[in-house]
């Protein structure tokens, strides 16, 4: 709310919002789970880079620097360090790519350059058709690219981007903004504006995975802040699972911008919401990734602290363990319990044999 552009950011002077971050920053300090923190961070910082909604990109990076300061993992931070670097890159080389190509295509594109280790997940890549005049454009971006970095390759991640559309109907004129998937739905009706579509054919027209096509179809018969919709389906339903095969879908020729309860002639739409920046699929691998780095960290710290006392009593181990694991997260005593007898169990530390409660080092 407060990096973000919103009437509160807008409200509170730029000295108020630095005293606010300030304030964050300290209560993060004594906040035990900060890996969990930290994926929620990463996945707000990168919808607001993506769509440019920061309210001040100094401001964002002052917060980098605030989390390095308050003890948060050197990892972590300079994965958020470089998606900063990567929007100021990308910056110049569209500068550089619009110089290079004097066509309206080149000139309607907006290209980011991103670090896959430090932005998204290979199971964030969905395909998806495009339209013609972004399919087009794709081989020569990739050309130029290559014209300035020898060896390197680019992935399109078309989850993670979105545009504005003109949308016209008998009400009036309008800008939309959306992401590419449901530009690529939308897309279609360009061809045949008053027909009903099956979300059969959408499927395949798309090439979307029926989880995302129903996900994005939902977003546009169905958008909680709308008053009119932009797609209207038959038979009407109440949530995306309803979908069927033969469910039909046609255009909202009377969709409308409404403001006081009057439909405007021309206006500005953002479908794109609370849009997912990643899949399930990836939501869960970071669940999943949140608990074996718990693991793996709670192994690293005992081996770390048996080599340097070589000889340690249970209690003191736990002592020292939450120590130096308190600037990532609190370990609960079942997972110190099973990793203490995984390593054990795999040599690298033993019980004493006079008394169960006190680990050796084995060297």
């Amino acid at each position: 709310m407060l990096l973000r552009k919103t009437p509160l950011s807008k409200k509170l002077s730029s000295e108020e919002v630095d005293a606010k971050l300030k304030d964050v920053l300290l209560v993060l300090k004594y906040v035990s789970n900060k890996d969990v923190f930290m994926r929620y961070h990463k996945a707000h910082l990168t919808r607001r880079l993506i769509l440019g909604t920061s309210a001040d990109s100094e401001k964002e990076e002052n917060m980098v620097e605030g989390l390095r300061e308050v003890g948060m993992p050197a990892d972590f931070v300079n994965k958020l360090a470089r998606m900063f670097q990567d929007i100021k890159v990308s910056e110049d080389l569209n500068t550089q790519f619009k110089e290079a190509r004097e066509d309206r295509s080149s000139e309607l594109a907006n290209i980011k350059i991103l670090n896959a280790g430090a932005w998204s997940r290979r199971s964030d890549r969905i395909p998806v058709s495009l339209p013609a005049i972004l399919e087009d454009l794709i081989p020569d971006v990739e050309e130029f690219y290559k014209s300035k970095h020898h060896g390197r390759m680019l992935n399109w991640n078309h989850l993670m981007s979105n545009g504005v559309m003109t949308f016209k109907t008998e009400v009036g004129s309008y800008d939309i903004e959306v992401t590419t998937f449901q530009m690529s739905v939308l897309h279609i009706w360009n061809s045949r504006p008053t027909e009903s579509i099956s979300f059969e054919s959408l499927r395949l027209a798309t090439q979307l995975p029926d989880t995302e096509l129903r996900k994005t179809l939902w977003s546009l018969v169905a958008n909680p802040k709308l008053k009119r919709q932009v797609l209207l389906c038959e038979p009407k339903l109440s949530s995306p699972k309803e979908f069927q095969e033969s469910s039909m879908l046609a255009v909202n020729h009377q969709f409308a911008v409404m403001k006081a309860g009057k439909p405007q002639k021309r206006g500005r739409v953002n479908l794109i919401g609370r849009l997912q920046l990643s899949t399930d699929k990836s939501r869960e691998e970071d669940n999943e990734g949140i608990t074996q780095l718990r693991i793996l960290r709670t192994q690293e710290a005992i081996v770390k602290i048996l080599k340097m006392r070589k000889r340690i009593n249970n209690a003191q181990l736990q002592t020292e363990l939450v120590e130096i694991l308190k600037n990532l997260f609190l370990p609960q005593k079942k997972l110190i319990k099973q990793q203490i007898e995984w390593l054990i169990e795999n040599k690298y530390m033993k019980r004493d044999d006079d008394d169960i409660n006190t680990f050796i080092y084995i060297t």
